[in-house]
């Protein structure tokens, strides 16, 4: 019996052993399902990495779109200031032009001003003169027969001798010079 129970111990011991590299076995499988269960993560955590990576792409591609957006925004903000400028210079320009415009018509009044009263003074020296010259004929009045007398080369009184006879600045009878002043 000795030997049957060593027979015995002995199957036990390759069942055990079999068992044993069965675990064994099953460890290795186990564990290659582990590894290849680790690799199918890997792979779907560098996925997941490579989607975030392409997502982060497209989100920064759209924040670079926004940011042109802004920046038109911005552009266009700023073109409609530079009109808005424009316009204003423009128009203090167009306010210049008036004013301008403005003072010359004023100059223009000023000047037709003046020239009515230099004509007015004009016409006033011309009615003094007028009136200085009727004094004076007033004063050295020739009678008209005298004069037409004068140029037709004889004496109006009916007297004898031509108007030959006065040298110029010599008076006559009647008080008359040859230059019709007395």
């Amino acid at each position: 019996m000795a030997v049957e129970r060593l027979a015995v111990v002995r199957l036990a011991v390759l069942r055990l052993a079999v068992l044993r590299l069965a675990v064994r076995r099953f460890a290795v499988e186990r564990l290659a399902v582990l590894r290849f269960a680790v690799e199918r993560l890997a792979v779907l955590r560098f996925a997941v990495r490579r989607f975030a990576v392409e997502r982060l792409a497209v989100l920064r591609f759209a924040v670079e779109r926004l940011a042109v957006r802004r920046f038109a925004v911005e552009r266009l903000a700023v073109l409609r200031f530079a009109v808005r400028r424009f316009a204003v210079e423009r128009l203090a320009v167009l306010r210049f032009a008036v004013e301008r415009l403005a003072v010359e018509r004023l100059a223009v009044r000023r000047l037709a001003v003046e020239r009515l009263a230099v004509e007015r003074f004009a016409v006033e020296r011309l009615v003094v003169l007028r009136l200085a010259v009727r004094r004076l004929a007033e004063r050295f009045a020739v009678p008209e027969r005298d004069v037409a007398a004068g140029i037709a080369g004889t004496a109006a009184s009916g007297e004898s001798g031509s108007s030959l006879e006065l040298v110029s600045g010599e008076e006559n009878e009647n008080g008359c010079s040859s230059l019709g002043v007395s």
